[in-house]
């Protein structure tokens, strides 16, 4: 199929965009959050790979040592690491500012692509990229913005910030050992391993430190737990697993641009939701970072 990786790049960015609604309105810490994201989220996966196995007649889950150990460090970098990073960025700065500090994730990867792949990139697709993340940017600086903070987890716009651009880098990290250990496996295998990772590290990282453990067991709550299945299931499962088709499919620089589009679906997403109207910069900054996305497609 002709541009599978960026469809489901596409698909992923929606997913998540969706998720990010709902993930700002728990009430836990970001740490908290990401350990029960990840939890839920093998299960929610492990159910995915049973139902294939049983559709195929077998279980193939890839034991390449070189496979495991990129994945690994993939999920502890870009999930344990970056997604607890995303999640106090998003507390802090609220939805589309939390958005735009992830979409900067393009332009460290092409950094990773040049410095340990020796990836060549075109001047088109280098401009395609930067007019996809500052159309981005465009749209999620949109004053209406201010008041879009969740306000339950408050701190200040600083450390929002550089959680947002310390979590960019993390994901661009994982979505370049991630597309390394994708090499011997498939997608799903991939994002088996980087959520089994991920969950265990946080659950022994909770079991090693008795107070945060009372603590997260304290906070979790029915309220909380109806917010975190949906959004685990948007974000984590189908989120990753699509994400995971991009890095396969297409080239890194190219994946991350098109996962970092999420601003431009929280436009239609947030008028649905709150009926907040587009003004006319931030649907200027929407239709740049298309042209952007198309001139990336055209000449990767």
């Amino acid at each position: 199929m002709q541009y599978q990786g960026e469809i489901a790049a596409l698909i992923a960015a929606f997913f998540w965009t969706c998720s990010s609604m709902i993930w700002g309105k728990i009430n836990l810490s970001a740490f908290t959050l990401n350990a029960c994201k990840n939890c839920i989220g093998v299960v929610l996966i492990s159910i995915h790979v049973l139902v294939m196995s049983i559709g195929t007649g077998s279980l193939q889950i890839t034991t390449a040592p070189d496979a495991w150990g990129w994945l690994a460090l993939s999920g502890l970098i870009g999930i344990v690491v970056g997604d607890t990073l995303y999640f106090r960025s998003l507390q802090i700065l609220g939805p589309r500012r939390a958005l735009v500090m992830a979409c900067l994730s393009p332009l460290f990867a092409v950094a990773l692509d040049r410095l340990f792949l020796a990836r060549p990139i075109t001047l088109f697709v280098l401009v395609g990229i930067l007019l996809t993340v500052g159309g981005v940017i465009v749209v999620v600086l949109d004053r209406k913005a201010n008041a879009e903070a969740p306000g339950l987890m408050p701190g200040r716009i600083r450390a929002g910030v550089a959680c947002g651009i310390l979590g960019a880098i993390c994901q661009a990290a994982g979505g370049l050992f991630s597309q390394q250990g994708m090499e011997s496996c498939g997608a799903l295998e991939a994002t088996m391993i980087r959520l089994l990772v991920a969950a265990l590290a946080t659950v022994l990282w909770i079991v090693s430190r008795p107070k945060q453990r009372k603590s997260i067991f304290d906070s979790i709550k029915m309220e909380h737990v109806k917010l975190l299945i949906p959004a685990t299931a948007l974000g984590t499962w189908l989120g990753i697993f699509f994400s995971q088709i991009a890095y396969k499919y297409s080239d890194l620089s190219i994946a991350q641009t098109l996962l970092s589009t999420c601003p431009l679906f929280a436009i239609p997403i947030m008028w649905i939701l709150y009926r907040q109207r587009v003004n006319v910069l931030a649907f200027v900054g929407t239709l740049v970072a298309i042209f952007g996305i198309w001139l990336t497609l055209r000449y990767k």
